[in-house]
């Protein structure tokens, strides 16, 4: 099992997201940007920043890799309260990060910088996106933002009151809500700008037509095996595949291009509750997840005629010995980052040069 890179930062992390690039689409920056967000006693939002590994010196100089180890993983650079606890976070752009919250709320955040090196988080807009038919809030469980180059894009969320919101990011106040779904939905993604999918408690995905997502498209499930989902994702670039976490440990592949006959593949990757799982955006061919085990995982998942490459890499840290509940992988750098947040209070950390990025 590979060892993390530890940080106590004194916060319980349940979610976190790498910034994109302040210009451009590639990093020229020799620092990154990401947002982490905590509950329990800190409800709020931080944002770090942290040096890009592209630009770093190679490792052939021993006091180099010394001062690396004794240097910190991140450097907070600005906080602002959270109203509730922050269930899910996505960044849409480099100024702009979206929240979901225990209380049901979606809620727009703008991050600005100055030319004196100071950075800042502040509350833009917020909107009550889930709410049980009583009106008491239900937990908006995640959000995902529409893979599109609009302007207008939208954001969508689902909630343990069975239903999925979505609205404009910079119009949230014209926010629409579907009931679809009788259980927790408990994560949503974007296979194509016009289709959503949910991952549910009760063990189905669920596919919808943005234009009219009252009607379900189609249910997948696993008639073998009565699990619980936790979280889904969609691949980068192949909309037929999906990813689900369980609450078994096991992450599930599905194709399905053919959806009145989907195929499913089971990994049994962790020993309990996967609360996160994406595909590696530089090598779509690895699943990450991390776990309720205090693990990340890094699934190789192949074609039938390559089943010899297949295995799982194991991440762990020596300090964190409670659940990993949220990680990112950095899109934007040629060495693989990968950032995660933990009920241990820790951040934790990876990096992997490109050449060196392989299961074995």
């Amino acid at each position: 099992m590979n060892s993390l890179q530890v940080q106590p930062v004194a916060r319980k992390i349940t979610g976190i997201r790498w910034l994109p690039p302040r210009a451009g689409n590639a990093y020229t920056d020799t620092d990154l940007y990401f947002v982490s967000g905590s509950s329990a006693k800190h409800k709020e939002l931080v944002l770090w920043t942290t040096a890009n590994p592209d630009f770093q010196p190679t490792d052939d100089d021993k006091d180099n890799d010394d001062a690396e180890s004794s240097s910190p993983l991140a450097t907070l650079v600005a906080k602002v309260k959270h109203d509730g606890d922050v269930h899910d976070i996505a960044a849409p752009a480099s100024d702009i990060v979206a929240t979901a919250s225990s209380f049901g709320m979606i809620s727009i955040y703008n991050i600005g910088h100055t030319d004196n090196g100071d950075s800042s988080l502040s509350l833009r807009e917020a909107v009550t996106a889930h709410k049980f038919a009583n009106g008491e809030p239900a937990v908006a469980t995640s959000l995902s933002v529409q893979p599109t180059n609009s302007a207008d894009a939208e954001i969508a969320s689902c909630g343990e009151d069975g239903r999925i919101s979505y609205a404009p990011i910079l119009r949230l106040d014209a926010l629409q809500r579907h009931e679809v779904d009788s259980t927790v939905i408990t994560g949503v993604c974007w296979p194509m700008p016009t289709q959503l999918a949910i991952a549910t408690r009760a063990g189905q995905v669920k596919l919808f037509d943005r234009r009219a997502p009252a009607e379900v498209q189609a249910v997948f499930v696993d008639p073998s095996n009565t699990y619980e989902f936790e979280c889904i994702a969609a691949h980068p670039s192949q909309s037929f595949r999906l990813a689900t976490g369980t609450d078994t440990g096991a992450v599930l592949l599905w194709d399905i291009r053919n959806p009145k006959k989907p195929t499913m593949e089971a990994f049994n990757v962790h020993e309990s509750n996967v609360w996160s799982v994406g595909f590696h955006p530089s090598d779509a061919a690895k699943i990450v997840s991390c776990s309720e085990d205090a693990s990340l995982a890094v699934t190789q998942w192949v074609s039938d005629s390559d089943r010899q490459s297949r295995g799982v890499r194991h991440l762990s840290g020596f300090f964190n010995t409670l659940s990993v509940n949220c990680f990112d992988v950095c899109p934007f750098t040629r060495t693989s980052i990968i950032i995660a947040g933990s009920d241990s209070g820790n951040l934790l950390m990876e990096k992997t040069a490109a050449s060196d990025f392989a299961i074995y």
